[in-house]
């Protein structure tokens, strides 16, 4: 099957996306935050990669690509030892990030790669439905012009 150029259209309120980017961060943060106590250095992206997935499901990459840039600062600022503060970040650091970073944006390409494809088979259906209701209607006038025709050549 060839490849459906609207298929990046199966999303219609992609502005409406960037703002609730803005609010999953928020609340990702606030969970994280309030949880912080407990839970300490483990964990720092866990509701990070959720709200992101969540968001590259719903909305499309690129407000998802927002919560990557909102949420990977927030990350290294207030979950990552020393907490609330920046240091020099080390290579335990730079591994949490490009974990983060490469999970993440896989998971969502991957998100968005299926919704298109979802997007693609819904119109290939409509596609398919319409084809088959004009193909009917035709064969309806067709039935009724031959049953004129044939009335005609009996009446005579």
């Amino acid at each position: 099957m060839r490849q459906n150029l609207n298929s990046k259209r199966w999303c219609s309120n992609k502005s409406f996306g960037y703002l609730m980017a803005i609010f999953g961060v928020l609340i990702a943060f606030s969970l994280r935050y309030v949880l912080h106590p407990f839970l300490g250095g483990s964990l720092p992206l866990f509701f990070f990669q959720i709200n992101t997935i969540l968001i590259a499901y719903f909305f499309g990459i690129v407000p998802a690509f927002l919560t990557l840039a909102l949420s990977a600062p927030l990350l290294i600022f207030f979950f990552m030892e020393p907490f609330g503060a920046l240091s020099v970040v080390d290579q335990r650091d730079i591994t949490t990030i490009f974990v983060y970073l490469s999970y993440t944006l896989l998971s969502g390409i991957l998100v968005e790669l299926l919704r298109r494809e979802q997007y693609n088979a819904k119109m290939a259906y409509l596609v398919s439905e319409t084809r088959l209701k004009l193909m009917v209607e035709g064969d309806q006038k067709m039935r009724n012009i031959m049953r004129k025709t044939l009335t005609k050549t009996t009446a005579e």
